[in-house]
């Protein structure tokens, strides 16, 4: 038989290890329970960091490009007029001052199915092309669209069938406005009195490796906030006989009146053929011819009223009169040294019937214009030029000295304009 003073001390070294045993066991329960959850809580810092949204990169298409034109110029009219302003064209208009024509920024696309164009513009034929814009509408006016030179978006419809809508050159005329992209730095009035823009859509096609053409729906004759709620009408045809020779037809037909007017339809014909005969020397022709409906006359028929109290003492009538008007130009460039060239323009403006240009006077706006222009190449992507214009209409209608008239004009000018 044991002795119990013996065993207490063993007893209580038992109690005092199956204690730690315990304990030990419930700390181990604990963590196995536990640990996944606080785990799952508080993440780790590799977590924290591969949570984060990954930004995305943009890609921009290949063929993107930005680019940019400053065109200023120096002009001295020999007519030495009061007014500071030309009359009767949109290109150099201020007399004797430094100013800048255009400058213009842009972005430009072309891919396989789609393309664009967004170009913002200012300069002294920027105010003059647009002046006839809208003022009186509250969201589109002159002042929200003059410095839009192109915004356009194209898609690809078809294998050589595009549509372009927005805001385009006008399509019409030889000349562009980009004088850089011209002989003469100053415009024909052929050019001055078509649009320079156009507001629409078009759709073009290519026929053949000769044969192209286009269709367009317009707002009007150059406005891209329209003056009426019709819509106009534009095409082109351009046939190569071959790559030195090519003919190109415009065609336009519209509403030219205000909504608070009668009709008064407008057609217009632009044909031109470019005959490049050598790389130093080319020659071109154009010629233009319009016709406008005339606006409504009123008959003076006093019998009305006495009739019927309701009517006045005129007669509203509609006109079936179509009014026309024509100008011609030639085009001739030389290529005297890879580093100078020559070049000469001819033109005639007959609208005698101030459709397009009121003057005023008995014979209206019958013109002719020469204009010799020399270029020195040498400094491209710049082009340094010095061109001489002189004009004789027939009746005195260009601004001469102090408030006075004179049938011919006649003006010196430098200019240097740079794409980049």
């Amino acid at each position: 038989m044991l002795n119990q003073m013996s065993v207490l001390p063993f007893v209580k070294v038992i109690c005092r290890d199956l204690s730690k045993f315990s304990l030990n066991i419930v700390v181990l329960v604990f963590s196995v329970t536990f640990w996944p959850i606080a785990a799952e809580e508080t993440p780790s810092k590799e977590n924290v960091r591969s949570a984060e949204p990954i930004p995305k990169t943009i890609v921009l298409p290949n063929s993107i490009q930005f680019g940019g034109f400053i065109d200023s110029y120096y002009m001295h009219n020999r007519n030495l007029p009061k007014d500071t302003e030309r009359n009767f064209t949109t290109q150099a208009v201020r007399n004797g001052e430094f100013n800048v024509n255009l400058a213009y920024v842009e972005a430009k696309v072309e891919e396989k199915n789609y393309r664009g164009r967004l170009a913002f513009q200012w300069g002294t034929s920027v105010n003059a092309n647009y002046a006839a814009e809208v003022t009186t509408e509250k969201y589109s006016n002159q002042n929200s669209v003059k410095n839009i030179q192109e915004a356009y978006t194209g898609f690809k419809i078809g294998k050589d069938t595009w549509i372009d809508a927005g805001i385009f050159f006008g399509n019409i005329g030889y000349e562009s406005w980009i004088s850089q992209n011209n002989v003469n730095y100053t415009r024909a009035f052929a050019l001055d009195y078509v649009p320079y823009y156009s507001s629409g859509v078009r759709l073009s096609h290519k026929f053949s490796e000769k044969l192209s053409g286009q269709l367009q729906v317009l707002n009007g004759w150059q406005n891209i906030t329209d003056n009426n709620k019709d819509k106009s009408f534009g095409s082109q045809i351009k046939y190569l006989f071959s790559q030195n020779l090519i003919l190109t037809l415009n065609q336009f037909v519209g509403n030219e009146a205000p909504n608070n007017e009668r009709k008064q339809m407008r057609l217009y014909q632009n044909t031109i053929l470019e005959w490049v005969l050598s790389d130093r020397f080319s020659l071109v022709g154009q010629f233009d011819v319009g016709a406008q409906k005339a606006k409504q006359s009123f008959v003076y028929e006093p019998w009305l009223g006495a009739y019927d109290p309701n009517h006045g003492d005129y007669r509203e009538t509609a006109s079936h009169v179509y009014r026309q008007w024509y100008h011609g130009t030639i085009w001739a460039s030389f290529k005297i040294t890879p580093e100078y060239r020559l070049s000469f323009r001819i033109e005639r403006f007959y609208d005698p019937l101030q459709v397009m240009v009121n003057t005023g006077t008995r014979n209206g706006f019958m013109s002719n214009g020469y204009t010799t222009t020399f270029d020195i190449l040498t400094y491209d992507p710049g082009l340094l030029r010095f061109e001489y214009v002189y004009r004789r209409s027939a009746d005195s209608v260009f601004a001469y000295r102090d408030n006075q008239t004179s049938k011919k004009e006649d003006f010196f000018l430098v200019a240097f304009s740079m794409k980049f």
